[in-house]
């Protein structure tokens, strides 16, 4: 006669192969694991929304029915912040755009310049002075801000990647960085081929891409808008046509000493080719460009580095300058 079994021995081949499917799962978990990228040493965080009227702290003439949302840019491994940031949302189907970026660290390599009342003097200037027919040409991060604060004919409409300042020890999670910003921003995979033909333009040299501007227009009235950290940006997208550097400053209690300490250290560099913009209360950035081709290219005789001269620019019109910005009229070509 056989012995009746326990229920724990009836039960023991199941738990052990249980025990074994649970082993290979932590395994596999793990090996998968290894194979996932870090994170990126910063996160974003959702801190409030409304509307212009929520944020008094933010000198935008905003519309009353554009949606604006506040985050926070944090360390992800203490926690600690270092930027607020707002970003206005103009539905499901646009991209978010960053309307503002305020520091709250001292650490230079962080600091990315934030400029709403200039940004907001621009609008201001467009919503007056630019007949309601005329296309805006700006790079694209000034045109979706654009876009969000006028009514006006915005050329460039799409979110793409944008100029990443971050800390030298940051290098290594470049991947990890750029993931986070790609998803955050919603930024489209596939290259935007009519942008690319503005920054042919402005990398040219100054008449060949005066004349690419004036193809671009048509016979539409046209303006372009330009701001002074767009100098970098087109170095970055076009490196073997324009070679441009940026240097940050520490901002001290004594302007004049601001001023020798800046003009000493170029003088070092022997660089002559230059021009200097806030990046907020804390500090300046220098952006400079070491040769001359660079120097000749449409973007940097369009902003005011040394020797700035923008009546010689033959077919660009300087109608107005609002801090870092400065817009001109694209005149007819010839016929």
């Amino acid at each position: 006669m056989k012995r009746k079994r326990s229920w724990l021995s009836r039960r023991l081949p199941y738990i052990y192969g249980a025990f074994i499917i649970v082993g290979f799962l932590l395994v596999d978990w793990a090996g998968y694991d290894l194979l996932l990228p870090d994170p990126a040493p910063y996160r974003y965080e959702l801190v409030s929304e409304g509307t212009i009227r929520d944020y008094a702290n933010l000198p935008l003439s905003a519309p009353e029915t554009l949606l604006i949302r506040k985050y926070e840019a944090r360390i992800d491994e203490n926690g600690s912040a270092f930027a607020d940031f707002y970003v206005g949302d103009l539905g499901a189907g646009v991209s978010p755009i960053l309307l503002d970026w305020q520091n709250s660290s001292n650490n230079l390599e962080m600091a990315m310049a934030g400029r709403p009342k200039e940004l907001d003097e621009l609008a201001h200037g467009i919503r007056e002075h630019v007949p309601k027919e005329a296309i805006i040409l700006a790079w694209w991060d000034t045109s979706r801000q654009l876009t969000a604060l006028t009514s006006a004919q915005i050329k460039y409409q799409d979110n793409l990647p944008r100029a990443l300042f971050i800390p030298p020890d940051w290098q290594d999670d470049i991947s990890a960085i750029q993931s986070l910003e790609s998803i955050f921003w919603r930024i489209p995979q596939v290259a935007v081929a009519d942008f690319d033909l503005f920054i042919d333009a402005l990398s040219s040299q100054a008449e060949e891409g005066i004349g690419a501007l004036q193809k671009i227009a048509g016979s539409e009235p046209a303006f372009v808008v330009l701001q002074l950290s767009d100098l970098y940006k087109v170095s970055l997208s076009r490196p073997a046509l324009v070679n441009v550097g940026f240097h940050n400053f520490a901002t001290g209690t004594e302007i004049h000493e601001d001023i020798v300490r800046v003009k000493r250290w170029l003088e070092e560099q022997q660089l002559t080719n230059y021009a200097v913009e806030a990046s907020g209360i804390t500090s300046k950035r220098v952006y400079y460009v070491p040769d001359e081709e660079s120097a000749n290219t449409l973007v940097a005789q369009m902003l005011p580095l040394s020797g700035f001269n923008p009546e010689s620019l033959h077919g660009l019109k300087l109608v107005a300058n609002y801090g870092s910005y400065w817009v001109y009229e694209i005149l007819p070509g010839d016929t």
